[in-house]
C-alpha cells in the first residue's frame, strides 16, 4: 500500500474531520436508544467539517400524548452545520421533529425560525425521550406571528438537539401539516471550534501523564480545549493486559458520556490505547459500538509487534536483551514486571493475530481511522531521526517487519482507513 505523505497540520485536521460528521446515538431519537445512521468518510474540506448524518427517520411513541392525536412520534432529521443553507420541512401536528446541532462552549448560537404554529426547543441530546427532554430544555421559542429566534449561550462544547413541535392549540387537527424553515448561525465568539462528540484520548504504556521520561499527549489537551473542543484523557493501568485496561476504558467512557451529556464519544488511542479502544467498541469486549462514533489510532500495533514476541521468547532472537531494553524504556518500577509482561503480550503478534483480532471484530456503526510515525537512522532522509532510546528496537524491527516507528511497523499500524505517515518515532 502506498502511504500518503505527511502534511503539516494534517493529523489535527483529520481528527476534527473524523469526529465531526458522525451518526446518531442513544438519545432523543427513540426510546430504544438506537439510531440507524452510517458514518460518512472524512471530508477533505475543513469548511465542511460538521458534515451531516443520514436523514433516515426513527419514530417512537411519546408518552405525553395530546388531544386529537393517538400518539406523538419523534422523527429524526439531519445534522445541521452552523452557517449552512436554510433547512425546510413540514411538521405534522402529531409529530416532533428532531434536528442535531453542534457548537463550542462560550460561543453564541442563533436559530431563525419561520412557520406559523410552531414550538421549538434546544435541549441536551442524552434524554431518553421527548418528555424527558422537556425537563432539560436549554432554551425555547414559539411562532405565533410566523417567526421566532432561539438564542443560546453555549454551556458546553458538543452536540445539542433542536426539537420542533406544533403548538398545543393545533393538535386537535391531526391531519394538519405545518411548513417551516430555519437557519443556524453564530452571533458571538464564532472562531471557537467543536466536534459533535467529546474527544477521549487513550494512553498506551506507562500511564496517562508520562511515557518514560516524556510527557504523554504533551500540550494536546491544552491546545484543543483552548480552541473550544471537548476533551477527556482516560486514566488506565500504566502496565496491564487489554482484558484489564479495556474494561477500565469502558467505565471511563460511560462516565464521560454522563458528565458531558453526550450520546457518543470519539476515541483517540496511542499505542496500546488503540487496542483498548477497539476492545471498548467491539461486541465481544465493551459492547459500546452504539456509544462510540470513531476509533482513531496512532502508532497502534493492530497486528502486533514482533519486538514483544522476541522479548517474551515467542520468536527466536535476543530475548533477554530486548526485554531489558523495553523495561528500561517503559520505566517499569520494581515489582511491576509481571504486569509489564502482560502488557507486552497484549501487543505481541502471537496475541493480536492469534487471539484478539479473531474475537474483537470492528463494529459497523463505528468509523476506524489510523496514523503512524515514520523514523529513520540519522542521515537518512525521512523527516525524523530515531531517538537513541529506540535505536535497538528500531533496528531489530526493521530486520523483522520493515519500516517502523521504533516499536510498531507501518504495516501493523494500518487499520480502517489509513490516513498517512507522520515524521516522528513512537
Amino acid at each position: 500500500m502506498v502511504s500518503p505523505r505527511f502534511v503539516p497540520g494534517l493529523p489535527a485536521l483529520a481528527i476534527v474531520l473524523a469526529c465531526a460528521a458522525e451518526p446518531g446515538a442513544p438519545g432523543l431519537a427513540s426510546d430504544s436508544g438506537e439510531s440507524r445512521g452510517e458514518s460518512p468518510p472524512p471530508e477533505p474540506d475543513p469548511g465542511d467539517a460538521d458534515g451531516e448524518a443520514d436523514e433516515g427517520a426513527d419514530t417512537a411513541a411519546d408518552e405525553t400524548g395530546s388531544d386529537g392525536c393517538r400518539e406523538l412520534t419523534v422523527s429524526e432529521q439531519a445534522f445541521v452545520a452552523t452557517g449552512a443553507a436554510a433547512k425546510r420541512g413540514t411538521l405534522g401536528t402529531c409529530e416532533t421533529q428532531l434536528w442535531w446541532l453542534s457548537a463550542a462552549q462560550a460561543s453564541e448560537l442563533r436559530i431563525d425560525l419561520e412557520g406559523v404554529g410552531l414550538r421549538a426547543a434546544i435541549a441536551y441530546p442524552d434524554a431518553p425521550s421527548f418528555a424527558d427532554a422537556l425537563a432539560t430544555t436549554v432554551t425555547t421559542a414559539t411562532t405565533p406571528t410566523g417567526t421566532a429566534q432561539l438564542e443560546l449561550s453555549v454551556p458546553r462544547s458538543g452536540e445539542f438537539a433542536l426539537l420542533l413541535r406544533a403548538d398545543e392549540d393545533l393538535a386537535a387537527d391531526p391531519e394538519l401539516a405545518l411548513p417551516y424553515s430555519f437557519e443556524v448561525s453564530c452571533s458571538d465568539d464564532c472562531g471557537r471550534e467543536s466536534t459533535r462528540f467529546p474527544l477521549v484520548f487513550v494512553h498506551g504504556w506507562t500511564g496517562f501523564e508520562n511515557i518514560g521520561p516524556l510527557s504523554y499527549f504533551f500540550g494536546v489537551r491544552e491546545d484543543l480545549e483552548g480552541l473550544g473542543y471537548p476533551v477527556a484523557v482516560a486514566v488506565l493501568d500504566p502496565y496491564n493486559a487489554v482484558e484489564v485496561r479495556g474494561p477500565q476504558l469502558v467505565d471511563f467512557v460511560l462516565g464521560t458520556l454522563a458528565s458531558q451529556r453526550a450520546r457518543k464519544v470519539n476515541l483517540i488511542g496511542h499505542s496500546q490505547g488503540g487496542i483498548d479502544s477497539r476492545y471498548a467498541a467491539s461486541a465481544a469486549g465493551g459492547g459500546l459500538g452504539n456509544r462510540i462514533a470513531a476509533v482513531i489510532t496512532l502508532g497502534t500495533p493492530h497486528r502486533g509487534t514482533a519486538i514483544t514476541d522476541v522479548a517474551l521468547g515467542l520468536l527466536p532472537g535476543p530475548s533477554e536483551q530486548l526485554l531489558i531494553v523495553l523495561l528500561e524504556l517503559l520505566g517499569a518500577a520494581q515489582g511491576q514486571q509481571s504486569d509489564v509482561e502482560a502488557s507486552l503480550y497484549t501487543l505481541s503478534e502471537t496475541y493480536m493475530q492469534g487471539e484478539f483480532n479473531l474475537l474483537h471484530l470492528d463494529d459497523p456503526r463505528v468509523s476506524y481511522w489510523s496514523w503512524t510515525g515514520e523514523t529513520c537512522l540519522a542521515g537518512i532522509a525521512c523527516g525524523d531521526a530515531v531517538d537513541p532510546l529506540l535505536l535497538p528496537t528500531h533496528q531489530t524491527l526493521a530486520l523483522l517487519d520493515g519500516p517502523n516507528d521504533g516499536l510498531v511497523s507501518h504495516a501493523s499500524a494500518e487499520w480502517g482507513e489509513f490516513l498517512g505517515l507522520i515524521p516522528a518515532d513512537h
